[in-house]
């Protein structure tokens, strides 16, 4: 069952923060739960900068490019997690979403970029304790590196083109 995590969350900056402490804790030899919680951060992350886009046009700009990185984080980490959480990430926000203030929008960037560097030091840890290591986390390093240079304004990528029909998990 994938859950629309999207309108179950109220503070997403939390949520982030609160994965992204508990990515940090991880045993890295641990791949698939290192990758499961890789999995909530990005869905936590998606969501903050879709309220951060909708913030900011600064913040607009940049999620353009990060939603093409994200869509493609995803694809990996879900090739990797036969089983995944069963949170599906957002594709855009619900209708009845509050306009966040520029700060609260500023300190969700602030997080996810914060998330990005975390995941990619875990991550990267995670693939020298393998035996050999799994070119099933060298794109998820890349991609997590590129998602905060996105947000940074470093990294300028391609707009996302959906798959059709989009995967189950992208809602």
């Amino acid at each position: 069952m994938t859950v629309a995590a999207d309108r179950q969350v109220k503070d997403p900056c939390a949520w982030l923060s609160a994965v992204t402490h508990e990515l940090a804790g991880a045993p890295p030899a641990d791949t698939r739960a290192v990758l499961l919680t890789v999995w909530d951060g990005l869905v936590a992350a998606r969501l903050a900068g879709l309220h951060a886009a909708a913030a900011a046009p600064r913040w607009r700009a940049r999620q353009r490019h990060a939603e093409a990185v994200e869509f493609d984080l995803a694809v990996q980490l879900a090739r990797n997690c036969t089983v995944g959480t069963g949170l599906a990430i957002p594709a855009r926000l619900p209708g009845a979403a509050v306009a966040w203030p520029a700060e609260r929008a500023d300190a969700a960037v602030a997080a996810v970029v914060s998330f990005c560097g975390t995941a990619e030091a875990v991550l990267r840890r995670a693939g020298e304790l393998t035996p050999v290591w799994e070119d099933s986390l060298l794109g998820p390093v890349a991609l997590t590196r590129w998602l905060a240079d996105c947000w940074t304004g470093r990294h300028t990528g391609c707009p996302l083109r959906l798959p059709v029909p989009p995967p189950p998990w992208w809602r």
